[in-house]
């Protein structure tokens, strides 16, 4: 008999500061979601080195696995405005060295002896913010290397996966894979240690092919480590108003405009143009990954199906998790009465949809 299938969910939608808040939250959430549902915990700096104890027996008294932590946003994911600010600190900065390798830390000891998970992390950092490449890439070594220390000190299994995301250092898979080979971080790819977090909405609004980025990561040696099925919101040749009529001002909400030939990326939805509208524009905000429709937009969903089915013929099978964090921006019409609810039908879409790729 099969093992049933386990989709994950991304807890970096919970505006939490605190272990008790994260416990609440997820105890909310989790009265309306299948027991034993996994989870991909957000563990933001202010909560390292704080008594984890209330967290790890809620954890224990729901036997509700952890895939892994989210160490990308570092800090107030879900502070009044947070925009560029989530690509802080970045891989050149000490302190993003140090949170992770302290994150890796409290992930090995939640994990286990025997455990198996991973540490999605920044894409080296906003072009804007001056990133020193070479040192970042050696503060990306130092931390593998030290992950591997931890695993080894554990007898658990951890990586770290950089989530390539439209406009930053590292926007795209064939970013990821050129940032490898031009900093011989090849051998951390070939340990295991050092592997790819996908997005599908990522990979949407760049118009990036699963398929094809699953092939250029491999080519560099470089596994992928988790599969976050998110999707974007899409106007196809019309309603570009209303795509724009989604900006807000919390996150970054960078927007691809592919018109014949020419491909264009605009830094934040609200500077998307109001005249000349051509093309498929696609925004990175995250919507219902179960809708294929958001009023009179369309949404990526297919690119989820097409990363699933890809990934299904790998001869390994990364940990997969639900990641729609924006629910607090969405229009109310698209949601159901609580976060619980809006999780659990999107869980169901998830699960149906690996069951249908052959997963």
């Amino acid at each position: 008999m099969s093992e049933p299938i386990r989709v994950g969910w991304c807890a970096n939608v919970l505006a939490a500061d605190s272990i008790d808040d994260m416990v609440s939250g997820l105890r909310a959430v989790t009265d309306a979601i299948p027991p034993h549902t996994p989870v991909g915990l957000w563990i933001p700096e202010p909560m390292l080195g704080v008594d984890p104890q209330p967290l790890l027996q809620w954890l224990d008294e729901q036997n509700c696995p952890v895939l892994g932590f989210n160490a990308f946003p570092q800090h107030a994911f879900h502070a009044p405005v947070v925009k560029e600010a989530v690509y802080l600190p970045h891989w050149a900065d000490q302190s993003r060295l140090d949170y992770t390798c302290r994150a890796a830390e409290m992930l090995a000891n939640m994990l286990g002896p025997s455990g198996v998970g991973g540490l999605t992390t920044v894409p080296v950092g906003w072009p804007s913010h001056d990133v020193d490449h070479d040192e970042a890439a050696a503060a990306i070594r130092t931390a593998c290397e030290r992950i591997d220390i931890i695993a080894k000190e554990t007898n658990t299994q951890i990586h770290l996966a950089i989530e390539p995301e439209p406009g930053c250092i590292i926007g795209s898979a064939a970013e990821f894979a050129r940032f490898v080979d031009e900093h011989t971080l090849n051998d951390l790819g070939q340990r295991g240690l050092l592997r790819a977090c996908l997005d599908a909405c990522h990979l949407a609004v760049m118009h990036e092919s699963p398929a094809g980025a699953i092939e250029i990561l491999a080519e560099s040696d470089i596994a992928i480590g988790r599969i976050q099925l998110s999707s974007a919101p899409e106007a196809h040749h019309e309603h570009f108003d209303d795509l724009i009529a989604l900006a807000e001002p919390r996150w970054l909400h960078q927007t691809s405009i592919h018109h014949h030939d020419s491909f264009t990326l605009v830094r934040d939805l609200s500077e998307a143009p109001t005249t000349h509208q051509a093309g498929v524009w696609r925004a990175h905000l995250h919507v219902p990954i179960h809708l294929d429709r958001i009023g009179s937009l369309h949404t990526t969903r297919g690119t989820i199906v097409e990363l699933l089915a890809s990934a299904a013929t790998l001869n390994y099978r990364p940990s997969v998790e639900v990641e729609t964090y924006a629910w607090s921006v969405l229009p109310a019409a698209i949601r159901k009465p609580t976060l619980g609810e809006d999780v659990a039908a999107e869980l169901r879409w998830a699960t149906q949809t690996l069951r249908e790729v052959g997963w």
